[in-house]
């Protein structure tokens, strides 16, 4: 991606003027992850800031004994970081899938911020979108149960089209949901057999959307 493409990017996530979006597309870096790869580990010390692009990355907590917790999941348009000082990071930061990211320096970002208010305003609206979203899954993870909260997740990411294109990786709504990947696969065979969602290798169609909103238990 080159500087031009990655301003009408940020432009366009931010809503922010061309010439705000140009200078911060000036400081940031391309990355790109391999699936598995690992952004951040737990306890290291970081404060850049990641733009998701493509791909799915999740954040998870190792406990002292060794236990793993999904903390939430990320894709693009979503930000990760972003604090200008130095920080010990709770949690590593794997990517799930391959991912295409931009990358910045929270003190680099913390100077430009300074110099285009814009960009604040449009960074606050997607770390609000995303703050809500977090609540919002802990909120389902005490009250649905595992299953439930797959289909909810799958409603969500269809939205009023009702159809998720390209296909969703089931292992990835799973985590978004809170729930593993053999229950996601199960969850979404199940609603298969009986003909309320259909699906192939490019997407997946809610066909009886009623039906699957009544399994949001």
């Amino acid at each position: 991606m080159n500087l031009d493409q990655r301003s009408a990017v940020l432009s366009a996530l931010l809503d922010c003027s061309v010439e705000a979006a140009a200078a911060l597309a000036a400081r940031m870096q391309s990355r790109d992850f391999d699936a598995r790869d690992t952004l951040c580990h737990q306890g290291s010390v970081r404060r850049q800031l990641w733009l998701i692009l493509e791909g799915t990355v999740q954040l998870q907590a190792i406990s002292a004994e060794g236990q793993a917790t999904i903390i939430s999941a990320f894709g693009p348009g979503e930000l990760i970081g972003g604090a200008p000082d130095d920080y010990e990071s709770a949690y590593d930061i794997c990517a799930l899938t391959p991912v295409e990211a931009l990358e910045i320096d929270g003190l680099q970002l913390r100077q430009l911020l300074m110099d285009w208010p814009e960009l604040g305003a449009g960074l606050s609206r997607i770390y609000a979108g995303q703050l809500d979203a977090v609540l919002d899954r802990l909120a389902a993870r005490v009250t649905l149960s595992a299953a439930g909260r797959f289909y909810r997740e799958l409603l969500r990411i269809a939205g009023p089209s009702d159809t998720i294109s390209p296909a969703p990786i089931i292992a990835a709504v799973a985590l978004s949901a809170q729930t593993t990947r053999e229950t996601g696969s199960r969850a979404t065979s199940a609603i298969e057999r009986r003909g309320i969602i259909a699906r192939d290798s490019v997407s997946l169609t809610i066909v009886s959307r009623r039906q699957l909103e009544d399994l949001v238990l």
